[in-house]
């Protein structure tokens, strides 16, 4: 079992790899398939495919608990302004162990119908 913690809101989730995928966005056990499947928004323009950048968040601890990050994804973020090492697109972000993310209040989006409320 691993943690992962959502700020700023604070919501902390169990998450068990035997659970995943929780739904259909991003890719199986990515930190926007746990926000979503929980109840945390989370913005993604593109569902989760990793092309668009807007589900960008700031990984606050645990980015040795995350799957590497591969080229696609390091292109997408340079990208964006104001992105350093220290983000990550959540689509694309397996977690792996303990994690701690920032939502930036931009880019929250309503979960889709029919996930918990966190």
């Amino acid at each position: 079992m691993h943690t992962v913690t959502f700020l700023p809101v604070g919501t902390r989730v169990e998450v068990s790899e035997d659970l995943c995928p929780y739904g259909q966005y991003g890719k199986a056990g990515s930190v926007l398939d746990i926000a979503l499947a929980h109840g945390v928004g989370i913005m993604r323009v593109c569902g989760g495919t990793g092309v668009c950048g807007s589900c960008r968040v700031t990984v606050e601890a645990g980015m040795e608990d995350l799957s590497e990050a591969d080229d696609d994804e390091l292109d997408r973020l340079d990208q964006i302004d104001g992105s350093g090492p220290q983000h990550r697109l959540a689509c694309q972000a397996v977690v792996m162990g303990d994690v701690t993310v920032t939502v930036p209040d931009l880019l929250k989006k309503p979960p889709p119908p029919g996930s918990s409320d966190g």
